[in-house]
């Protein structure tokens, strides 16, 4: 080969060169551009995480303004109320039956279903012998009409000598019942006491 053939043929690959320098050099570009925008070569701030349950809330932490917050309903349903009525008492409350007197301390009226009432009576026993004597509902009945009714209180305690006691006597009655009688009954000895129902309503 001629030396003007050598000279001709490194000036024709010259631009061929100079090209494929060009086109490395742009894809390098690009790569560059593309790592930078990846984040790769410059970290980006992290976002602020917030602790908070609820969205929409301001994050919480020291120097923050506290936010205010709405107060919540309540989901807890309210318990219903008892129509509770008392009931007048008698003027003598206190009966001596033998060693024992009993005391009514108070007397009430409250729902028990659609038909019927419950009548509630407290009453206190005093033992005055020295040995234990009962407590229970065996010694009381609610005469309505001439008929006895047993109580369904299940009261049934022990006093001891010389002490007392106080228990819960509970009788079912009809709804509009307007009087009754309690009788207490205590050894060989027995009283009644009249009521009116008619005032607790």
């Amino acid at each position: 080969m001629t030396d003007e053939e050598k000279s001709k043929g490194w000036w024709q690959t010259l631009p061929g060169m100079i090209t494929a320098v060009t086109a490395t050099i742009t894809a390098l570009t690009g790569l560059v551009v593309a790592i930078e925008q990846a984040g790769w070569l410059t970290p980006r701030p992290r976002p602020a995480v917030t602790t908070d349950a609820d969205p929409g809330r301001a994050p919480s932490g020291p120097g923050s303004a506290p936010s205010a917050e709405a107060p919540r309903p309540s989901t807890t349903p309210s318990p219903p109320t008892e129509r509770v009525s008392a009931v007048e008492l008698p003027a003598l409350r206190d009966y001596k039956l033998g060693d024992a007197t009993f005391t009514v301390l108070k007397a009430a009226i409250s729902p028990r279903n659609a038909e019927t009432d419950e009548l509630r009576m407290r009453i206190r026993m005093l033992n005055q012998k020295r040995y234990t004597a009962n407590f229970w509902d065996s010694s009381f009945r609610l005469i309505l009409d001439g008929v006895p009714m047993a109580p369904v209180s299940n009261l049934n305690e022990l006093v001891p000598g010389d002490s007392a006691k106080e228990g819960d006597v509970v009788f079912v009655i009809a709804r509009g019942t307007a009087g009754a009688k309690l009788q207490i009954t205590y050894g060989d000895d027995r009283t009644e006491i009249p009521f009116s129902l008619t005032a607790a309503r």
